[in-house]
């Protein structure tokens, strides 16, 4: 009787020691390490940003031309973790959008930030549907607007007009434009938005000085303006491009960079930037 006993406890004390062990493991990915990670993903001729904060709390700006995103998010989101707090569209052109699709479809977004800009192409029309069928709050973005994110804070720096159900023909330059401070450091992200938003930023005396740039339309050289980027004046600067027709990255844009610390997802991979609060380092794959 006290063997069976005995025996019966110590199957009750390694039940309760595995529970906590697995609650323990757990409370290791869940606390974070004070650290905020962004990821500049390799998605092809494109953008796919990935941001999770030390709060546990994960931010996708854009989604790349295709599904790539889905394996990226599978290998730097914990495995279970499957919801997005917030997916911000810059611009509704395929090679932002279309793999936020594929997003919506396999993730819990809680809301999305978007101009609400019109576009009549099927990919548009596919990513409207997809919000109506989850069900996913949309919030309009414009200028002004701050997102708290624990410790850090993202603020909407443009479009400065209200575009919700308006066609545009240069959807370029309706490109959610956005700063994330965290602590000392700080990521500048624009999008596509042409040389003609960079001026309308520095006119508006909005604080553009970030220690880290997404550099605007793939390194076009419409984008960029010698002017912009010496008030920016990021320590690191970051290039999504893929193998494209276009010429992008521009040998202009490259010469302009040539004293920042620059990665290219073309040649470096995917592009990882950790932030402390007190300093930054990035590196690619």
């Amino acid at each position: 009787m006290n063997f069976k006993l005995n025996k019966k406890i110590s199957q009750v004390i390694l039940a309760i020691l595995a529970v906590l062990a697995i609650l323990s493991w757990t409370a290791v990915f869940a606390s974070g390490d004070n650290e905020l990670h962004i990821y500049f993903y390799d998605v092809g001729q494109g953008d796919a940003i990935y941001i999770r904060t030390p709060a546990g709390q994960d931010i996708l700006i854009d989604g790349g031309p295709d599904s790539t995103i889905l394996a990226k998010l599978g290998q730097d989101m914990p495995f279970y973790d499957r919801k997005i707090e917030l997916v911000i569209n810059t611009h509704p052109h395929a090679d932002h959008i279309t793999g936020l699709i594929e997003v919506l479809k396999r993730y819990e977004v809680d809301q999305i930030l978007s101009t609400g800009v019109e576009h009549s192409t099927a990919t548009f029309g596919k990513w409207k549907d997809t919000i109506q069928e989850k069900n996913i709050l949309v919030k309009i973005a414009q200028v002004g607007q701050k997102i708290k994110l624990g410790q850090a804070s993202m603020y909407v720096l443009y479009p400065r007009d209200r575009l919700a159900g308006k066609e545009v023909k240069d959807l370029n330059n309706t490109s959610v434009v956005s700063r994330l401070i965290y602590g000392r450091n700080s990521a500048l992200f624009t999008g596509d938005v042409e040389i003609e938003v960079e001026q309308d930023l520095l006119s508006s005396l909005v604080h553009l000085k970030s220690d880290i740039l997404k550099v605007g339309h793939q390194g076009s050289k419409t984008s960029t303006s010698k002017t912009f980027l010496e008030v920016v004046d990021p320590g690191y600067a970051i290039i999504s491009v893929g193998e494209n027709k276009y010429g992008h990255p521009s040998e202009e844009i490259l010469e302009r960079l040539k004293n920042t610390k620059l990665f290219r997802t073309d040649l470096d991979g995917d592009v990882e930037c950790v932030l402390d609060g007190r300093g930054i380092s990035c590196q690619g794959n």
